[in-house]
């Protein structure tokens, strides 16, 4: 396994134009996370968030293992959060809302590329919430409630942010690469990988647009 701040392996098979060099790692048992708390409101409607992400251990103590997350203070009646449960399906919360895999993913092994493109702007409630593996996107789920119409997360928030931590308990335990997070756009993966010609293989490339008001 790669060491603290070393180079992915994975990042370095086959042909490719854009090459991720280092990648962070977290550790649960050290409740290792990174936050920010937005000095001004986004886009609480629309954005996406795209990163790699490779798991060390399926640690069913572990309350969440949570890509990244919103709440609002000490009442947390306002919440979205996002990434593995404890039986290592993926969901996505907002308040009132909810989304699980019936995929498992037990990888620890490998590492995967995630996108989650979210507009509730959307009329179709299925388009309000867009979840990409490696390229690919998730259709098939357990339990779909999707965010209503206009629903504003709490994504973009003058609140804290966190990226890999679950506000309620929990923290991811794995590596995390290339986290790009978008606000005000719902892009799919196209923006931030694509399929390596000879191999097959999916691969990052550099993203290059805008990253909007609370973006990075």
């Amino acid at each position: 396994m790669s060491s603290l701040g070393s180079p992915s392996p994975f990042f370095l098979a086959g042909k490719k134009a854009y090459e991720v060099e280092r990648s962070l790692r977290f550790n649960s048992d050290d409740t290792a996370y990174l936050n920010r708390t937005p000095s001004s409101a986004g886009n609480r409607k629309t954005f996406t968030w795209s990163g790699w992400i490779k798991r060390s251990g399926l640690d069913a103590s572990n309350n969440a293992h949570v890509f990244f997350d919103s709440r609002d203070g000490a009442s947390q009646t306002i919440e979205c959060t996002f990434g593995f449960l404890t039986n290592n399906t993926f969901f996505f919360d907002v308040t009132g809302a909810g989304i699980r895999t019936n995929a498992l993913f037990r990888d620890v092994s490998a590492w995967q590329h995630w996108v989650i493109a979210v507009n509730t702007t959307e009329a179709s409630s299925s388009n309000r919430v867009k979840i990409y593996v490696n390229g690919s996107q998730i259709t098939s789920f357990s339990s779909a409630n999707y965010p209503s119409q206009n629903y504003d997360t709490a994504i973009n928030a003058q609140y804290l942010h966190s990226i890999g931590r679950y506000n309620n308990g929990g923290h991811h335990d794995g590596y995390m690469a290339e986290i790009n997070f978008i606000d005000g756009f719902a892009y799919d993966p196209s923006y931030f990988g694509e399929t390596d010609v000879l191999t097959g293989q999916w691969n990052p490339k550099k993203y290059t647009g805008s990253y909007g008001t609370n973006g990075f």
